[in-house]
């Protein structure tokens, strides 16, 4: 919750740039690029935060790519509906947001307090939705990233 009260205070100035240029990194053009992943990650840095859709978001999640300018938005996605849906299954936001590395969350423990509720309190839904082993994963991903904040 306290999460998305900041993201909505701070939405109108950082969500109209790119993640390329609030990084102020801009990356050279290749004249071929290697795969398509590439080139879609490649081009998402461009795309103004508020105009990346659910599978962009989820996309340069997974890569970790802009995560800490784009985690507010994932997390208020989440906190809508918890099984947001990017290109591959419902709730695949919230696998590659629960993949993030447990250096991510120890840097971002807002963001880290906000997920794990969220998690807690939908639990029974994405067990009934994802599957116990799914649940399981996103858990125990959790608690390592807890434990290690100690």
């Amino acid at each position: 919750m306290l999460a998305t009260v900041v993201h909505k205070l701070g939405k109108t100035k950082m969500e109209t740039k790119s993640i390329e240029q609030l990084e102020r990194d801009y990356w050279k053009e290749p004249s071929e690029f290697p795969t398509n992943l590439v080139e879609k990650c490649y081009r998402y840095r461009k795309i103004s935060i508020a105009e990346l859709t659910n599978e962009q978001i989820r996309l340069l999640i997974s890569q970790q790519i802009g995560t800490e300018h784009i985690i507010g938005v994932a997390l208020e996605k989440l906190e809508r509906n918890i099984l947001t849906e990017g290109d591959f299954y419902e709730g695949d936001l919230l696998v590659a947001v629960s993949s993030l590395p447990t250096e991510f969350w120890t840097e971002k423990q807002t963001e880290f307090r906000t997920f794990k509720n969220l998690v807690e309190r939908n639990s029974e839904l994405i067990k009934t939705e994802l599957g116990e082993k799914k649940f399981g994963r996103i858990n125990k991903k959790i608690k390592a990233s807890a434990q290690h904040r100690l």
